[in-house]
């Protein structure tokens, strides 16, 4: 916002700007609202009383002191964006518009932040813009002014509270990180039993495929003596077969040791078994020469 100058008052065509406005005043009264555009006006009766521009402008708010719910006294500043919307209203509702809305924000400031404590101020950054700005436009809607957005630039404690915040900070930290390190050692240990487990798991299966295979094997070997031993010629091989493990693990037994024990009740049978055993080998015998003959 700028007063005309004393030129307007002589020259009858002036210019507006695009994104301006300008307050035409007729001997001291508001007579209209000029436009972006070349414009008419009665040399020393009409002349341009307020010049606003309507783009969107920044306005900075100093550091200011602030106490917080919880009485810890704060320094915090600001970044404040508004817009002329009525430059009537501006011009003549209010001396200084930008003052006023400047110095609004910063009480509205102070009172949103003693709402809250300390904690708080430095998380609902996004709040307590929010709410800034809405009572800057409450306030400001009567002077022609809309305020678009409140930025909290920075907010500054006391060094004592600063250094506590810090502390407390790294607690959190090596909090955290132990509490990583744990959940990392506890999966690790998880995923560790987990592997022996199912490596156990096919340990045992394992083992009963190949127990069941060599049972099935050992069956299917006993029913193929079993066949062949309804044969009576292979009934006396495997007791020609027998009496010579026999008498191999004998001739052991007579080597090594000094008393000799047999078992009482079997000598005819072992005997038999023997003679039996040594017949059909002798016959065996006679039948392959015969044959080689």
């Amino acid at each position: 916002m700028r007063r005309a100058i004393f030129g307007s008052l002589i020259l009858p065509l002036f210019q507006v700007p695009q994104n301006n406005a300008y307050v035409i005043e007729r001997l001291g009264k508001y007579a209209r609202i000029a436009d972006p555009g070349l414009h008419f006006k009665l040399p020393f009766v009409e002349y341009v009383g307020y010049a606003y521009s309507l783009k969107e402008q920044v306005a900075r708010i100093d550091t200011q002191s602030a106490i917080t719910k919880d009485n810890v006294m704060i320094k915090i500043d600001g970044v404040l964006y508004y817009k002329i919307t009525n430059p009537l209203k501006a011009s003549y509702d209010i001396s200084n518009p930008v003052a006023a809305l400047t110095y609004m924000a910063q009480t509205s400031m102070r009172s949103e932040i003693g709402k809250i404590d300390l904690d708080t101020t430095f998380k609902e950054r996004a709040m307590l813009n929010s709410n800034i700005k809405a009572a800057l436009n409450h306030a400001s809607k009567k002077w022609g002014i809309e305020c678009m957005r409140y930025e909290i630039k920075d907010i500054k404690p006391p060094e004592e509270i600063k250094r506590a915040m810090e502390l407390q900070a790294e607690h959190e930290r090596l909090k955290r990180n132990t509490i990583l390190r744990s959940e990392g050692t506890m999966t690790s240990e998880i995923n560790i039993a987990e592997g022996e487990k199912q490596a156990s798991v096919l340990r045992g299966e394992g083992e009963a495929a190949r127990i069941l295979q060599e049972a099935r094997g050992l069956v299917k070997s006993l029913q193929t003596i079993g066949k062949s031993l309804e044969d009576p010629r292979t009934e006396y091989a495997v007791k020609l077969k027998l009496c010579m493990n026999y008498l191999q693990a004998l001739k052991g037994i007579l080597q090594n040791a000094k008393t000799i024990m047999l078992p009482q009740g079997q000598k005819s049978e072992l005997l038999t078994s023997v003679v039996a055993g040594m017949s059909f080998y002798t016959c065996l015998l006679y039948t392959s020469d015969a044959a080689d003959e």
